[in-house]
């Protein structure tokens, strides 16, 4: 099983920082495969939290090679059991991200990670809101309203607590 975690990659919180690192290490504690951006901020934190768990994570990095990766978008290579370099540039790894994830756990995030959840959403997989996290999480539930087509908001789910969070996703998953 596999969860991507998508948020903010800048300007991040450190009380939302811990909760982020507080998700990486549950879903390592339920020895999950852990996905993100390959970048920075939220996503970088879980990765770190997993890690610490002796957790895998798999990073999806926007940049060609590993050189690319550190210099044109200054991101990091540790805490990732493996980075796949794309070359698909931002918002395009995305689609891959989220693809290869059976469900993914935004906290905070912008255009970006809206547009994760956009993917996520079309494609019917679960989606676990880390509450109060800032960013578009304050607007996930309207959007996955006025789009709901099929049932999709039904595997959208809230929880403000990591530990919560990650077994409501665990148990749409189900």
């Amino acid at each position: 099983m596999k969860i991507a975690v998508c948020g903010s990659n800048s300007a991040i919180n450190a009380e939302i920082a811990k909760k982020a690192f507080e998700i990486g290490r549950e879903i390592a504690k339920n020895n999950i495969l852990l996905l993100t951006g390959a970048g920075n901020g939220y996503p970088y934190e879980a990765a770190k939290g997993a890690f610490s768990a002796n957790g895998k994570v798999f990073g999806v990095s926007p940049a060609k090679d590993e050189k690319e990766h550190k210099t044109a978008y200054n991101f990091p290579t540790e805490n990732f059991t493996e980075i796949e370099y794309t070359g698909l540039g931002i918002p395009g790894r995305n689609l891959p991200l989220v693809k290869e994830a059976d469900a993914i756990i935004i906290v905070s995030g912008q255009i970006g990670s809206l547009n994760e959840f956009t993917i996520a959403f079309y494609g019917s997989k679960v989606i676990g809101i880390l509450k109060d996290s800032g960013g578009i999480t304050g607007i996930i539930e309207k959007i996955a309203e006025i789009c709901n087509k099929k049932g999709e908001k039904e595997k959208v789910v809230y929880a403000s607590e990591p530990k919560e969070l990650v077994s409501l996703v665990l148990n749409k998953l189900k």
